[in-house]
Parts: C-alpha cells; sequence; structure tokens
C-alpha cells in the first residue's frame, strides 16, 4: 500500500520520470485530492474485477475494500463498479478514467523503486498470457522457476488471443504476453523467444500416414484449433495463396483437444512441431500418431514475448520478463519429420 496523497506521489513520479501528464489529470487531482490509497483500491478492483480477490491482492479486509469503493463513489458521483455473477464490472466512466489512472501509479511504483532488486524478498505481482502451444510446458516452468527464485512473488496467467493480449496489454490487466503477433503498436516492446512450424499430425493407421499430398490434405476433413474461435486459421491463409480449402469439421481452442480427436478419428489437425515433439511427445508415442510436412508453402512461427513502454524500465518486471525468456525462449525448427522419435515412418 501507498503513504501520502495522490497528488503528492503523481508530481514526485512526473518530477522523476519526466513524463508528460495529461493536464485533466492533474486537474482532476486538484480538485479532489485524492488518497492514494484509494487509488490503488480501485486499480486493484479493476485487475481482479471482484472485491473479494482485490482485497486478497492488497491484503486488506474486504469491508476496507468496499468502504474505499463506496468513497470513491461519492467522489465521483459514479457506481464506477456494477454487480455481476461472477464479480463486478466496471462502468463507463470507470473505463474512461483506468487508462491515466493505471498509467500514473505505475509510473509512482517505477520511481520509488530499489535499484538492487532482490527477487528473494519482492513480492510484486505478475500477470502473463501464454499461448496455447507454450503453455503446456511454458506455464508450469515460469510458475517453478518464480516460486524457487523469488518466494514471495505471485503469477497469475491468462489465455492467450492475439486481440486479448493487445487490449490487456494495453489496459493495464496484463504485465506481458507470450505468443504469435501479426502486428503491434508503437508503445509495445518486443522479444523474440523461439521459431517452430505447423505439421499435420493423425493416426498412424490413417490412409494418409505414408505420405500426404495437396489433393489429400484438401479432400481430408480437419480439425482446427483458435483460441479465438475464429473458423479459420494461419494454414488457412497459406492454403488459400494455392488456390485452394480444406474442410473443418470441428473448431476447438487447445492442441491438446485436437490431438485427442485425431488419435481417434480419420480427422486431419495442424500443430506446431515443437508442441508435438515437446510436451505432447509422451502422449503421441502412447496414441501412436505421427505428423508429415504440410504440402505447401508455409512460413515460420514467431514466438514473441510484448509489454507496454510503461513497465519496460521497472526493475522487477525487467527480471521476470528475463525469467519469462529463459523458460520460453528455447529455439526449435525441428528436425526433419522422418528423424523425430514421436513422429514416426509409416
Amino acid at each position: 500500500m501507498f503513504g501520502g496523497s495522490f497528488e503528492t506521489g503523481l508530481l514526485a513520479a512526473a518530477s522523476t520520470s519526466n513524463l508528460e501528464l495529461d493536464t485533466s489529470v492533474i486537474s482532476w487531482v486538484n480538485n479532489v485530492r485524492l488518497d492514494l490509497n484509494l487509488i490503488a483500491v480501485l486499480e486493484a478492483i479493476m485487475l481482479e474485477r471482484n472485491v473479494t480477490r482485490a482485497a486478497a491482492s492488497l491484503a486488506m479486509s474486504q469491508p476496507a475494500v468496499s468502504n474505499a469503493l463506496r468513497r470513491a463513489r461519492k467522489l465521483t458521483k459514479d457506481q464506477l463498479f456494477l454487480k455481476t455473477a461472477t464479480g463486478v464490472q466496471p462502468t463507463a466512466r470507470m473505463v474512461a478514467m483506468w487508462p491515466e489512472l493505471h498509467r500514473s501509479l505505475t509510473a509512482i511504483r517505477a520511481s520509488f523503486a530499489p535499484d538492487d532488486f532482490d527477487p528473494a524478498s519482492d513480492a510484486t505481482s505478475f500477470r502473463i498470457a501464454v499461448t496455447d502451444s507454450l503453455a503446456m510446458e511454458g506455464v508450469s516452468a515460469i510458475t517453478l522457476k518464480l516460486q524457487a527464485a523469488s518466494p514471495r512473488a505471485r503469477v497469475s496467467f491468462a489465455v492467450h488471443t492475439h486481440e486479448s493480449s493487445l487490449e490487456g496489454i494495453d489496459r493495464g490487466t496484463l504485465d506481458c504476453a507470450a505468443g504469435m503477433f501479426a502486428s503491434l503498436p508503437r508503445d509495445v516492446h518486443v522479444q523474440s523467444l523461439r521459431t517452430d512450424r505447423y505439421v499435420c499430425a493423425m493416426r498412424s493407421g490413417h490412409e494418409f500416414a505414408g505420405g500426404l499430398a495437396l489433393d489429400q490434405f484438401t479432400a481430408a476433413t480437419h480439425v482446427l484449433v483458435t483460441p479465438s474461435g475464429l473458423e479459420l486459421g494461419l494454414v488457412d491463409g497459406w492454403l488459400g495463396l494455392t488456390g485452394r480449402t480444406r474442410t473443418i469439421a470441428v473448431v476447438v481452442n487447445h492442441f491438446a483437444d485436437a490431438l485427442r480427436i485425431v488419435s481417434r478419428s480419420d480427422l486431419l489437425t495442424c500443430v506446431p512441431l515443437g508442441f508435438f515433439s515437446g510436451p505432447w511427445r509422451a502422449v503421441a508415442d502412447k496414441h501412436e500418431l505421427v505428423v508429415r510436412d504440410l504440402p505447401f508453402e508455409t512460413e515460420k512461427l514467431l514466438y514473441k514475448l510484448i509489454w507496454h513502454e510503461r513497465l519496460h524500465t521497472h526493475p522487477a518486471h525487467q527480471w521476470f520478463r528475463s525469467l519469462v525468456g529463459d523458460v520460453c525462449g528455447s529455439p526449435f525448427d525441428g528436425p526433419p519429420i522422418g528423424e523425430t522419435a514421436s513422429a514416426r515412418p509409416a
């Protein structure tokens, strides 16, 4: 928690970091003279979307958080958050206030962060989205490595889609995201993690297990994996360049689900080779799955770690991003299909 007034902290942060703050925010602060702790409570509720979880994250009692919310509602003459079946949702006023409030709090924290960062005693909470093909190995590895190095820290994981991760990075509900990004806004930093490629997976007894031609690929029926639920993926874009399309019978959110389906059917699915030959390897061997190269031109998959400018120089977040990079950054292009243990020749 913070001490002092929001005005004092905000102006100190501006002086320290040379931030160009919106004059309307300064005027607003001068008029209502909010306590910084009150803003921290609003931030926690906004991030958690649940008053009980917000109280826990702040090490406060739920009545104290509820009281702070009542004070904020009185000051703003707005409800700020409305009850839902699972917690709360922000009002339009809170959504409008949120970007500047969160940026200001982040600036203040960065200004007062110690230069001699010590992960062993740090208690920062980190929020990261991880794409499905990295999550099976990445989530547990990040957690265990974080707990070993920084036992007081906390990490929360979110499901990655291109749109949701960019929105979370912009809003401040995510600190970083690991996945594939076709385009990025100018205020986002990026670090390359690894490369991979798509292959086609099927059961070992499939009629196409001996070899996969373009006509066979398009004649087959497929399982599409997409966290967003859209009915077209990267593979369909590449296939479209040949003037062909494929038949998609099932759309799922996770590669593991797709592989389980194809192991018991004549359906095909496209998965990253690194996922198939890595965390899924033992299961793939058990179900006698094979993979074959796609019979048309494709591009490499480029995994990236992204974060917002406002956290770029924060010592704790710099350390955490380095940890994520170590876990998820091992390059895997994969040997030829016939040479991988999990991709057995027919």
